[in-house]
């Protein structure tokens, strides 16, 4: 399905007038389209437009998503287009996947300074960090590109949102107010791996360690953009030849990385085993919890804790103190009674909790 294109000068500029919000009240996905959906958090006010852009409208009449022209690339991106962007509560525009080395080279330019600006609050740098690395996962696993080189090219990008994220210290407290609870595949991992580097602080781990538990949690189900499409957003429940397909993908992930040789070993073991259960229930390898590396065992807290207090089509977003408990519950079959204790003063830790 193709994006409807520009015809006229009032169609060009779509943004000039106030937005139909319950139009653009939509769910669909862009793939389906060949386009990314781009935070505005990422566009400068001011700046040429580095790709076009497009926004979804639901046509009643036709009863289908119409992706809809609203910007050039090359016009200049107003601040009255944000301002009746925010106002209609659409916070993405959607690029044509082709574009995608126009909006790189766009990042490389301006991203450090939106990251760097110490006269911008540390959860708008923060937020532009995330947004960079939740626009590179979209466009990792939109491409359907399983080469070598797309993986690399990833690998190189989730390294540098990591770096983004260790420079400040900042960065990495508080978390509560910054993760997303709107799960998705890529939502959820960049949720996972702030967590997870935050723990690592908590608990003591040096520079390198913390890096490469940022690196293992962002690509930790890497694996599943080598499985059918209609999985990995399917919202019914899966059936068992589903799920055997499911439980392949740390496997998948770890052969993917494999190939590269610049992963670091924690971040492999993450991929790897991110779903072993501390009796020996889980998979690939059904590995018990004084077999299990301790980093993949972390991993296996953040990425439970982050689904329960997500919202999905399918479940209701869990409050930390519900997730909570049930990891108490669980923490014998799944989670370890070694481990759970401290990460639920983690969760209650100002890496996490907002200040009084």
């Amino acid at each position: 399905m193709e994006p409807k294109q520009p015809q006229n000068q009032a169609e060009r500029h779509l943004l000039d007038k106030p937005l139909d919000r319950k139009r653009l009240l939509v769910d669909f996905d862009p793939a389906d389209y060949g386009l990314a959906p781009l935070a505005l958090e990422l566009l400068l006010p001011g700046r040429p437009t580095p790709a076009d852009l497009y926004l979804p409208f639901y046509d009643r009449h036709q009863r289908r998503v119409i992706m809809e022209h609203a910007c050039q690339q090359g016009e200049e991106f107003r601040s009255l287009w944000r301002d009746r962007l925010l106002t209609a509560n659409q916070r993405l525009v959607y690029v044509k996947l082709d574009q995608v080395p126009r909006l790189q080279d766009y990042f490389g330019r301006f991203a450090p300074a939106l990251v760097e600006d110490e006269d911008r609050p540390v959860k708008e740098r923060a937020r532009v960090i995330q947004e960079l690395a939740l626009f590179n996962l979209n466009v990792f696993f939109a491409s359907d590109d399983p080469s070598p080189q797309a993986v690399r090219t990833l690998v190189g990008q989730v390294q540098q949102s990591v770096n983004r994220l260790t420079a400040d210290p900042q960065v990495l407290t508080r978390l509560s107010g910054l993760l997303r609870t709107d799960y998705s595949l890529y939502t959820h991992s960049v949720n996972v791996a702030m967590l997870l580097m935050a723990l690592a602080r908590y608990l003591g781990y040096n520079d390198a360690t913390t890096h490469a538990f940022g690196v293992g949690g962002m690509l930790h189900d890497v694996g599943r953009s080598r499985l059918p499409r209609g999985l990995i957003g399917k919202t019914g429940p899966l059936d068992e030849a589903e799920r055997a397909q499911v439980r392949q993908h740390p496997i998948l992930g770890h052969q993917m990385l494999a190939q590269l040789g610049a992963v670091p070993h924690d971040a492999m073991m993450i991929v790897l085993h991110h779903h072993e259960n501390a009796d020996g229930s889980g998979y690939p390898h059904g590995l018990k919890a004084d077999r299990t590396p301790t980093p993949a065992r972390l991993c296996r807290l953040v990425d439970a804790f982050d689904a329960m207090t997500s919202q999905r089509p399918y479940q209701d977003a869990r409050s930390a103190y519900e997730a909570a408990a049930t990891m108490l519950q669980e923490s014998t079959s799944a989670f370890g009674k070694d481990l759970v204790p401290t990460f639920i003063r983690f969760l209650g830790s100002p890496f996490v909790a907002e200040s009084e």
